[in-house]
Parts: C-alpha cells; sequence; structure tokens
C-alpha cells in the first residue's frame, strides 16, 4: 500500500476505524443482551476481540503514519529527529554490532552528509508490538512517530492491569470470570483511547506535525 495524499491517509484510517468499531459495538451489544448462562463466553470473547482490534488498530495506523511521511518525499533536515532515528535505527544497530571500520564510516558518513538527502522511512512491519501492546510499548510506540503519550498515563493500569491481564488470562486457556459492567468500562476506555489516538494522528497529518 501506498499512502501518497492526506485524503488517502484519512481514507485508510477510516476504513480500517470502522470495521473494528462495528465488530466492537456488536461485541458490546451482545454482552448487554447475553442471558445469563451465555454471559460468561460472551465476556470473555468480548475481552479477546478488544484486545485484538487495541493492538490491530494502534500498529496499523502508526505504519499508515509512516508510510504517508515516506511519500511526502521530505528532506531528513525537514523531518522531527524521531523520523530521521527510525531511518538510522539499522544502521546504528549495525555500527553497534559489527567491528568493521566501513561499517561505521557509512554510518558517520550518512550522519553528517546525508541530512539533505531524501527521506526514506521504513514502515512496513516496523512497529513491534510483541502481541503484547502494554502501556510502556504504546509509550515507546508514539514516541517514536513523535505523538504526545502524556494523555495516555492515566489510563496504563486499565491497559496493562485489567485489558492485558485478562487477556492473557483467557488466551492462555485458563477460565476468568469478569463482570459485566467492569467490561462494559474496559470496553469504552479502550475504544475512546483509539478514537482518541486516530484523531491525534490524523491531526499530525493535517498540521503536518512531522516537520521540525
Amino acid at each position: 500500500m501506498k499512502i501518497r495524499t492526506a485524503e488517502e491517509f484519512h481514507d485508510v484510517v477510516n476504513n480500517d476505524f470502522a470495521w473494528r468499531r462495528k465488530e466492537l459495538s456488536k461485541l458490546l451489544t451482545d454482552v448487554e443482551s447475553a442471558k445469563l448462562n451465555q454471559l460468561p463466553t460472551a465476556l470473555r470473547a468480548g475481552v479477546v476481540l478488544l484486545y485484538a482490534h487495541w493492538e490491530g488498530f494502534v500498529k496499523n495506523i502508526a505504519e499508515y503514519y509512516l508510510n504517508y511521511i515516506d511519500f511526502q518525499k521530505h528532506k531528513y533536515s525537514d523531518l522531527k529527529e524521531c523520523f530521521v532515528a527510525i531511518s538510522l535505527k539499522n544502521q546504528i544497530k549495525s555500527f553497534v554490532d559489527s567491528n568493521k571500520t566501513t561499517i561505521h564510516t557509512q554510518c558517520v558518513d550518512f550522519i553528517l552528509n546525508k541530512s539533505e538527502s531524501r527521506a526514506s522511512i521504513p514502515y512496513k512491519d516496523f512497529i513491534k508490538t510483541g502481541s503484547n501492546l502494554n502501556s510502556e510499548v504504546l509509550r515507546q510506540i508514539l514516541t517514536s512517530i513523535g505523538i504526545d503519550y502524556s494523555s495516555y498515563e492515566t489510563k496504563s493500569k486499565i491497559i496493562d492491569k485489567i485489558l492485558l491481564n485478562n487477556r492473557n488470562t483467557i488466551a492462555h486457556g485458563n477460565y476468568l470470570e469478569i463482570d459485566k459492567s467492569a467490561y462494559i468500562i474496559l470496553h469504552t476506555e479502550i475504544t475512546n483511547v483509539l478514537s482518541d489516538l486516530k484523531n491525534k494522528i490524523c491531526n499530525a497529518v493535517l498540521l503536518k506535525e512531522f516537520i521540525k
């Protein structure tokens, strides 16, 4: 996929978010309308799929953002430092891991002499969640793409202690009793974070916040 314009970016993001929101709304309806003997299954399925959409959307929108920035054809000197760091990541790793002077020289040359070159931003499979998208992983992902994490600080407990822990317990085949009202709160909190993140990154595209 090549995302060349802001309109294409918004279309891709809106389409990705829309089908997830539709499925999550159906899950919430299933929980709210489930009979007593069906409720535990509906709740367990709800937690697992809520996490799946949490991880999937965060990963996708971050990659869409990098994809869009890559096709803007800016110079490295135009971009915020975090995006230059993304471009340099593999070279820095090679610099650290290698004993070859040629590798070290190439990395230094890039830093000193390539700032006016057209930026190449890796985006395919760049964002790593490790199937464990906790609050710290979210912080690292957002920091790497220049999005302020601070507004999500208060959500760390619900992400780590409730969503992730419950999902892991269920995914590992263990039985877990979940309170209906607690699930509804969890569903609301996580979907609100996803909606807010969508708005933040869409605004970053509109306002060109990736530029210095």
